[in-house]
């Protein structure tokens, strides 16, 4: 059966009736049918606090954990090798990133060493300020090098090493390779995290998480730029990478069990 993309786009998008939108690379329509969805469910179900003990509060927390293993399986993530934080944006899930790997670097009093590529996003870039040594590959050539080089010109071998780029740029549209995260982690000496940051690539592409073995150690993206809609964006871990994310101090809200007064110990969730 044809389908009629007019039908479909005065069916699902009447606030474009009469109006050209060009701006899909910052975020996509949402669709009618999505927002109905979302305002039946609201009128119908009573959600609370998913961190307390009542029955809203549990209707929620069984959401929160149903969309997040909904959330994975649309990237193909298997939950036993996989987790995901919500967050407002890409760029929340790239600075939890920073925020982590600064206080890890402190904790085990380690150099954090840092390079990115010359088309990522502000928010990739702006890591750097939080690093001692940072480096920006100019091109995909330099990265190559490096990575033929088993990683001449980066980190030191005792280095805690982050390596970030984009998946799309967001000035050009060109896509970046996918395959650097494998080839970073089988050809470099020593140990090189990879963050992706998949915001403008998984807008109009399908990513493809299923073999942990070549996919980035930490993927940022924004659930609005695909769907339109709700403002939420995520942080893809893979769990064989998660223990460098445990030293944050940063504390607040539902990640803590209790905040004793006068003891320095917090019980964290």
């Amino acid at each position: 059966m044809e389908t009629n993309m007019e039908e479909i786009r005065a069916l699902e998008y009447p606030q474009l009736l009469g109006k050209t939108y060009l701006d899909h690379a910052g975020t996509t329509p949402w669709a009618k049918s999505l927002v109905d969805s979302f305002a039946t469910d609201m009128m119908t179900d009573l959600y609370g606090n998913p961190h307390s003990e009542h029955a809203p509060s549990k209707l929620a927390d069984t959401r929160v954990e149903a969309t997040r293993e909904k959330a994975l399986g649309f990237f193909n993530a298997d939950p036993a090798e996989w987790d995901l934080v919500f967050v407002a944006n890409a760029t929340a899930a790239i600075k939890l990133v920073h925020d982590c790997f600064r206080d890890h670097a402190i904790e085990k009093r380690q150099n954090w060493w840092y390079g990115y590529h010359k088309d990522a996003h502000t928010s990739v870039v702006g890591v750097r300020e939080g690093t001692r040594t940072h480096r920006c590959f100019r091109n995909d050539r330099e990265v190559e090098l490096w990575i033929e080089s088993r990683g001449l010109g980066g980190a030191n071998a005792n280095d805690l090493a982050l390596f970030a780029y984009p998946g799309q740029s967001n000035m050009t549209g060109r896509r970046l390779p996918l395959a650097w995260p494998g080839r970073i982690q089988d050809r470099i000496r020593s140990k090189v995290y990879t963050l992706l940051d998949a915001a403008a690539l998984v807008s109009t592409t399908q990513l493809d998480l299923s073999n942990t073995s070549t996919a980035p150690d930490f993927v940022a993206l924004s659930f609005y730029k695909i769907f339109g809609f709700p403002n939420l964006g995520a942080l893809l871990v893979k769990k064989s990478s998660s223990q460098v994310l445990m030293n944050r101090k940063f504390f607040g809200g539902g990640t803590v069990e209790m905040t004793p007064i006068g003891r320095s110990m917090v019980p964290r969730r």
